[in-house]
């Protein structure tokens, strides 16, 4: 039986306009799109410090993605994860009902 080795990944070069971010689980290269003249997409920016100097950091309102430290509060202005104004027609818990349901008015039973 021969041992298993992991074997270093042995893909051609990523497809054009695409990250060259190598995901290990994956085992391939990341599809999402690339800037004109850049190598790597948005969420694999940090990868390329040489390339880049400007600092990438969680979004405060959603860790889901980050942005560029000096572009944060641009980003909190137009993140689609911000607190939206309410309408003015809106009240909270409207229908909810009796606040406490212990004290029910005979008159409604």
């Amino acid at each position: 039986m021969a041992a298993s080795a992991q074997t270093p990944h042995t893909t051609d070069f990523p497809a054009e306009g695409r990250c060259s971010y190598y995901v290990e689980k994956k085992k391939r290269f990341c599809r999402m799109v690339v800037a004109v003249g850049k190598r790597f997409c948005g969420e694999h920016a940090g990868a390329a410090e040489e390339e880049n100097a400007r600092k990438r950091i969680l979004c405060p309102l959603d860790p889901k993605h980050t942005v560029y430290e000096d572009q944060l509060a641009k980003h909190l202005k137009k993140c689609n994860s911000r607190e939206k104004p309410k309408p003015d027609f809106f009240i909270q818990d409207i229908n909810a009902g009796l606040n406490d349901e212990t004290e029910i008015p005979e008159q409604l039973v």
